[in-house]
């Protein structure tokens, strides 16, 4: 009988170990209170061409390193890639306004 309860016991910690192995969706990063949507800009580019892979690097380096302008640039070029569907014409429309917003409310102090 104790044999059957240290097995269960053991089975039970095992499943309960697995549940909490789900792979949680990446968030979007939030800048100024305003989220960024960039896990879904990558899901709508996933497997695309190497320059929109190119164009996506440069729209995350502008995120993280507060470069909007090149962000902006980055999602211009992203917008203008040959054969792009409406659904990704519409991810980078939401993503462009996103980051519009963020620059706006960007009040970093003047250089000296």
């Amino acid at each position: 009988m104790k044999t059957f309860n240290w097995t269960m016991t053991l089975l039970f910690a095992g499943l309960l170990a697995l549940a909490g192995c789900g792979k949680e969706k990446p968030r979007a990063p939030v800048q100024q209170g305003v989220a960024i949507d960039l896990p879904k800009l990558r899901e709508a580019f996933a497997g695309g061409s190497p320059a929109a892979q190119a164009a996506l690097s440069e729209v995350a380096m502008g995120i993280r390193y507060v470069s909007y302008a090149s962000a902006l640039k980055a999602l211009d070029t992203l917008g203008a890639t040959p054969g792009i569907t409406e659904p990704q014409k519409k991810v980078v429309a939401e993503v462009t306004e996103q980051i519009k917003q963020v620059a706006s409310k960007n009040t970093s102090p003047p250089a000296r």
